[in-house]
């Protein structure tokens, strides 16, 4: 066996242990319940998939040529384990596409829940002002030591202008937002489960290819 086969087999090996200690990273702790985390951590699988299929491609270059016993032991497990990689990475583009939903309505629920306040409070402040006398108008001119000769309309009429910008702002700004987080999500659905798909072919056709070790 020529050094050059020796080390694709190393590499080969070496890249599959590194797999699987990402593996084992990844379901620690395992959060099932939660949407958020299957899809990030199945777009994790999906982002580090090059590294398996480079391994395996390593592993398995030259067939039988020059195996130990024990190898080849090891390699009809491997090529078992390709196929386990292949239906594993199929059911991931199901997580894929049917987690979206929910963490897009999770992240719509954040962003209201933390401009939503802002909101009320300009629509509030709006009304009050609305409603607000003559002498309390004065008061607010008084308090906010504005210059003497303001006419209290026009200065009423400032208020709520500005109460009604602000209120207008947030909601662009909570539109805003939540569009953007969902065209990122969906974005990442499309390109992620795209790739869980290839991937997957990929492995049931190293699986395929690898008969030989299985006899």
């Amino acid at each position: 066996m020529t050094p050059v086969l020796v080390l694709f087999r190393v590499v080969g090996y070496g890249l599959l242990l590194l797999t699987l200690f990402d593996v084992v990273s990844a379901f620690i702790p395992l959060q099932l319940s939660n949407p958020g985390w299957q899809f990030q951590t199945a777009g994790g699988f999906v982002e580090r998939s090059a590294v398996p299929l480079l391994g395996y491609i390593l592993v398995f270059y030259d067939n039988q040529e020059s195996r130990k016993k024990r190898e080849l032991l090891l390699l009809k497990l491997l090529s078992w384990v390709a196929l386990l990689s292949g239906i594993f990475y199929f059911a991931l583009v199901i997580v894929l596409f049917i987690t979206p939903p929910n963490i897009n309505k999770n992240s719509e629920d954040q962003v209201n829940a933390q401009l939503n306040p802002r909101i009320t409070q300009a629509q509030q402040i709006q009304s009050q002002l609305k409603t607000a006398q003559p002498s309390q108008i004065e008061a607010l001119m008084k308090n906010g030591r504005v210059p003497a000769g303001t006419d209290p309309q026009a200065f009423k009429s400032k208020l709520m202008q500005e109460a009604a910008t602000a209120e207008q702002n947030l909601q662009t700004q909570a539109t805003i937002t939540k569009n953007s987080q969902r065209l990122a999500l969906f974005k990442n659905a499309i390109k992620w489960g795209l790739g869980a798909m290839v991937t997957a072919v990929l492995f049931i056709r190293i699986w395929a290819g690898t008969a030989w070790a299985r006899q």
